[in-house]
């Protein structure tokens, strides 16, 4: 069974590590030279770090003790994971796929298997190689195709205009920068600016929650609130009722009086009180967790002390001199750089092989498999908070689901129907999660993959442990093909 993996980020390395555990022969394309997708040296910008605590990142098979880490040693501990499992001699480094196509044919399913054409990566002139697999995986990553706005007055404005991605080292060394996002990538960039910059400034059309590495009035790790079974049981109920517990019944007047709490200390612990309100989040949490990342260090500090300048507006237009917002200020810049998201695209794809509605969601089942496209899944796009432990679930998931061993195999219908019914779920829970992001529901998430594979949920050893310890992390589900080799038998 020959298997395709594109993309050799964190996704695409646990992917092929299960698939050769499982007796597929993998072969793996990825355009950069080094395994770890934007953590390799090509991808990255300049100062990027991790936003997760310690024994977050990592795979169940291979502990992790980086805390926060930087990119650096997020690198070597993606290399060292491909090595020990056998996926480094599968990587084709610097290959990039340009087109997935059935065998049979446009408008086939992908019954017969898939052609894959590739060519060297960065060169268009090359010659496409052409080779057949019985089984694709896409895990290409959901920040590569950047999401800029189209401003009039480019052509007047002289100074440099950025992607996040492309910032590098010296880039804001002495000039005079203005970010615009309101996201984690963004707040990161301006932080860093107001180190480095002669000024930082951010514009952003609505202030977004951050989550502080410490809550409680900064005493206890997020991990022990946000990734625990309690802490998850106090979200809006999950839209899969093959996992909803008696703990996720609470009392919604209970809910609302402990979000109350939750919202007052993380504002402490961030130290957005001492902000002026402008610069708060203006929704209640939970509602906007799913656009959340972890409040970079030094931020709110440099907030107070006036190192960033903050703007709260749209972008209208690009100035001779910078940036004009929609309030009519102009913003003098010498590097503009924008954070602004990424579309979630795969032009490689087929066009026939259906993975968006028509306001661009993902319309994926699980968020792995498209329906009517056999022999096709993605890993990546299944996002939950901050931890790569989804993916590693859902490698063993699509391998069982190549394999036709999950508990149930539902048709092209049901599946359609159930990723209509959870995307109104996402849109009225976690609106803006674009069908791929399920934000803070971590365990819910795993719950749904284990059952699915006819596994127990449960991970501790005893309740308090359960529903009271961090649940959402990886050496919980270490062995988990042996478990599935003993539920298939």
């Amino acid at each position: 069974m020959r298997a395709c993996v594109v993309g050799a980020g964190p996704g695409g390395i646990v992917t092929a590590k299960v698939l050769l555990e499982n007796g597929f022969d993998v072969t793996v394309f990825d355009k950069y030279q080094q395994v770890g997708g934007i953590w390799s040296a090509e991808g990255c910008y300049d100062g990027l770090a991790s936003q997760s605590a310690l024994r977050i990142f990592e795979f169940a098979d291979l502990p992790n003790s980086l805390h926060f880490a930087g990119a650096v040693d997020t690198q070597r501990y993606l290399e060292d994971y491909a090595r020990t499992f056998g996926v480094l001699d599968r990587v084709r480094p610097g290959t990039e796929v340009i087109s997935i196509r059935p065998v049979d044919g446009p408008g086939r399913t992908g019954s017969s298997g898939w052609l894959i054409g590739s060519r060297p990566a960065g060169d268009e002139s090359a010659e496409v190689h052409r080779e057949a697999f019985d089984y694709v995986v896409v895990a290409s990553g959901a920040h590569h195709h950047a999401r800029v706005p189209e401003l009039p007055g480019r052509e007047s404005f002289h100074g440099t205009v950025l992607y996040s991605n492309e910032v590098r080292a010296g880039t804001f060394t002495g000039r005079r920068v203005v970010v615009v996002g309101g996201g984690k990538s963004a707040l990161d960039l301006v932080t860093r600016a107001a180190r480095e910059a002669a000024s930082a400034t951010i514009v952003q059309r609505k202030v977004n929650w951050m989550i502080p590495e410490r809550l409680l009035l900064g005493l206890v790790g997020y991990k022990w609130i946000l990734f625990t079974r309690l802490g998850e049981a106090l979200l809006p109920r999950y839209h899969d009722p093959a996992c909803i517990r008696p703990i996720d019944r609470i009392d919604e007047r209970v809910k609302r009086a402990l979000w109350w709490l939750i919202t007052r200390d993380m504002l402490l612990s961030a130290g957005l009180y001492r902000l002026p309100k402008r610069l708060r989040p203006t929704h209640a949490l939970p509602f906007h967790l799913v656009h959340a990342g972890v409040m970079p260090r030094g931020y709110t500090r440099a907030l107070r002390r006036g190192s960033i300048a903050p703007r709260i507006s749209a972008v209208a237009a690009y100035t001779g001199q910078g940036l004009l917002l929609a309030t009519g200020e102009e913003l003098p810049a010498d590097v503009i750089v924008f954070a602004t998201g990424h579309h979630k695209v795969f032009p490689f794809l087929d066009p026939g092989v259906g993975v968006h509605d028509s306001a661009g969601r993902l319309r994926l089942y699980r968020g792995i498999v498209p329906p009517g496209a056999d022999r096709l899944a993605f890993v990546g796009f299944r996002q939950v908070f901050n931890n790569i432990m989804g993916m590693e679930l859902t490698a063993h998931w699509l391998t069982r689901h190549f394999r036709a061993t999950l508990r149930t195999t539902p048709g092209e219908q049901e599946m359609c129907e159930a990723i209509d019914a959870r995307l109104a779920w996402q849109e009225r829970v976690l609106p803006g999660s674009g069908g791929y992001d399920f934000g803070p529901y971590d365990i819910h998430c795993a719950d749904e993959l284990l059952h699915d594979m006819g596994l127990r949920s449960r991970g501790a050893r005893n309740l308090p442990a359960e529903y009271l310890l961090p649940g959402a992390i990886a050496r919980r589900y270490a062995g988990l093909s042996r478990r599935r080799s003993h539920a298939t038998e």
